[in-house]
């Protein structure tokens, strides 16, 4: 599939780019794929360790052509039918394997940053540390008058992106609570879908989870059904709810721990952005703190672990 690139209204969008300019162009475009593609087939868009072969040619994008008329990237890439033949997704989604495959990298960088910049409740595609990356791309802009236009041959809407949007997508990315501790009370219940995901009943309804690698997956068996208490991390989407827990301890609650059993509250994300657009007209911006998803599995090791 081809897709456009136009960066206009600046002097140096004249048909030309320096070279400097066009890697770190092109290796923004990558990271925000890399990372759209792993929270759809995850949950979280951070990974550590080397990326599988099947991932990194699945995210394959060529320079095919640089046209005039402002400076004009044609790109090329595959869509996911044809190079995620056989991959399952974040089961905790399954909708996300009807969709994925009529996609292709560029499609999920547009995607990303149609969801920040139209941002709703429901939006379960960003993260903090993908919004970073969609927030660093400002760095291509060169100047207040430029403008960076995505286009798919007429097939799609034209995404314009200026340095005045890359304002917005700082106050959603601030506006998600940072990663915590946690402890609360549930029931462990496997999935078959993967030896490393779980879900946890609690009180206040369901949350997915994630086993540490301290936990040896033939050993969990013991858990499941039981009433626990559990203490982890918690990562959090745009709306402040919770998207994952990584589970790092699990065990038999005694009577003291039955006040661990409701994750604390938060903000709504409205609130926190209309607090954070008043420090912003202050000049006093939050600092900008990547989310990192803890473990050293890489997404290979994952998805080898998917039946």
């Amino acid at each position: 599939m081809t897709y456009e690139i136009k960066l206009s209204g600046a002097e140096q969008d004249d048909g030309k780019i320096d070279l400097q300019r066009l890697i770190l162009l092109a290796q923004s475009i990558t990271d925000i794929a890399k990372s759209a593609l792993q929270i759809r087939l995850l949950g979280i868009s951070t990974e550590r360790g080397r990326t599988s072969d099947k991932i990194s040619k699945a995210l394959k994008i060529k320079l095919a052509d640089l046209k005039k008329g402002s400076t004009i990237l044609e790109l090329e890439c595959e869509s996911f039918s044809e190079t995620l033949k056989g991959e399952q997704g974040n089961f905790f989604k399954p909708q996300i394997l009807e969709e994925l495959p009529n996609q292709t990298p560029v499609a999920l960088v547009i995607e990303s940053f149609r969801d920040a910049l139209n941002y709703k409740e429901d939006a379960n595609h960003l993260d903090k540390a993908l919004l970073k990356k969609l927030k660093n791309f400002e760095r291509i802009i060169v100047s207040k008058d430029e403008q960076i236009t995505f286009a798919n041959q007429g097939s799609s809407p034209e995404l314009n992106l200026t340095k005045k949007d890359f304002q917005k997508i700082q106050v959603l990315e601030e506006s998600i609570p940072e990663p915590q501790e946690i402890i609360i009370n549930g029931v462990v219940d496997e999935l078959k879908y993967s030896k490393l995901r779980v879900t946890i009943a609690t009180k206040e309804g369901i949350i997915n989870g994630i086993l540490s690698d301290e936990f040896e997956p033939e050993n969990i068996s013991k858990y499941w059904g039981k009433n626990l208490t559990i203490a982890g991390t918690a990562y959090y989407q745009p709306s402040g709810k919770m998207s994952f827990l990584y589970i790092e301890r699990l065990y038999e609650p005694s009577e003291a721990d039955k006040y661990f059993s409701k994750p604390s509250r938060k903000e709504t994300v409205e609130q926190q952005i209309q607090r954070q657009q008043k420090q912003l007209k202050q000049n006093n911006h939050l600092s900008e703190i990547v989310g990192q998803w803890p473990g050293d599995e890489s997404i290979e090791e994952i998805l080898n672990a998917l039946d």
